[in-house]
């Protein structure tokens, strides 16, 4: 199903930067059918998924003593009500999984649709940079809440863009990171950002985050301070090597942006916020990365990194249409691929059993045996 999907939206994707002169009165009805075609294949991969992928036993049993646990556990209410009023209807999990992926991919795709200079491209590196996370159910429906409030920043709409961040609040509370993107829809120096950068190598190399107590998160709720606490109980360092790897990764997109910048054909009035989210993204990996606060490397700057669906766009366009544009494509290939790869190693590595792989479906074996079960 993995390989399916990738060689499926990395066709339309490829269509959709590729599409001749010739034909571009056809395109917009092309990216249309791609689109629709692109969100019910992932409603049906994520829907219909069945014992795989993250945190699947805790979700799966709340969903089914949902209408009898009085408190919802840790989970936010939002959440706890989604899950009761589809319980209160059906005790099937893949009718919850369903509407749930509903939910994501309507709101996703819109702000693709709306905002993104190649659509079907942005859906594809979406899928890749998301599909190793598959089963974080509660973010997942916070930041497609933070993709729908895009709209708020770009028509300087503040009172609807905090309404849409308590809701997605409702859902996870990492959403409160994203607030400070309303205040991000300006051109940002290139001189500006690279002494933001500077001063937080020299953070890091100082070791100062480290330091940081572990209570002061309890400023923000006692919820929060007690999942910060549950989350830095886990923390685990990475390597040197994957740590190089991740910066390098960051600061490479950030470089092809900026040197150039003036090359980039498909600017328009949304490109400066991706950049200055994707921006806040790198700065914070530099900060926190193989530090106690590790977590948020991972799953608190999500809203920001996966700003690459937008950005990857923007920089296909520098390239000449003719070759090298479609060796950039291929590259973006290769780092798709290992993008996914490593997402699902870094599980089967930690756990030590893959959660992800083979995929299975409720169609194909409702009773398998999730491998969260076997442990």
């Amino acid at each position: 199903m993995y390989a399916v999907t990738f060689m499926l939206l990395s066709t339309f994707a490829l269509f959709d930067i590729a599409y001749v002169e010739r034909w571009q009165s056809h395109k917009k009805r092309f990216v249309f059918f791609g689109m629709l075609v692109a969100v019910l294949w992932l409603i049906m991969h994520d829907g219909l998924r069945w014992g795989i992928g993250t945190d699947w036993m805790p979700y799966y049993t709340f969903f089914s003593y949902s209408l009898v646990w009085p408190s919802g556990g840790n989970f936010e209410v939002g959440y706890i009500w989604l899950n009761r009023i589809v319980r209160y209807f059906t005790s099937n999990y893949s009718v919850f999984l369903i509407i749930h992926a509903i939910i994501v991919y309507c709101l996703i795709s819109r702000a693709v649709r709306n905002y993104s200079v190649y659509p079907l491209l942005s859906m594809f590196v979406f899928y890749c940079l998301m599909v190793a996370l598959l089963g974080m159910s509660r973010q997942y429906l916070a930041l497609a809440i933070c993709f729908f409030s895009l709209q708020y920043i770009f028509k300087r709409n503040p009172l609807k863009f905090v309404l849409c961040i308590i809701f997605a609040l409702l859902f996870h509370r990492s959403a409160f990171l994203f607030i400070p993107s309303y205040f991000l829809h300006r051109q940002i120096s290139l001189k500006v950002m690279i002494t933001i950068i500077f001063i937080a190598i020299i953070i890091a190399f100082a070791n100062i985050v480290n330091y940081i107590p572990s209570g002061w998160f309890f400023f923000f709720g006692d919820d929060i301070g007690y999942l910060v606490n549950l989350y830095l109980s886990y923390a685990a360092e990475t390597t040197l090597l994957n740590s190089f790897l991740g910066l390098l990764r960051r600061s490479l997109v950030l470089f092809l942006i900026f040197a150039f910048r003036e090359k980039i054909k498909n600017k328009n009035e949304y490109f400066d916020l991706f950049v200055n989210l994707y921006f806040v993204g790198v700065v914070g990996y530099i900060l926190f990365n193989n530090t106690i606060f590790q977590f948020l490397v991972g799953r608190g700057l999500v809203y920001f990194t996966i700003m690459e669906i937008f950005l990857f766009p923007y920089i296909i366009s520098i390239f000449n249409p003719r070759w090298t544009q479609k060796i950039a494509f291929a590259f973006i290939l290769v780092y798709c691929a290992l993008t996914i790869e490593r997402g699902f190693s870094v599980y089967s590595a930690a756990l030590g059993v893959d959660i992800f792989r083979p995929y299975n479906s409720v169609l194909i074996n409702p009773n398998y045996e999730s491998r969260e079960e076997r442990r």
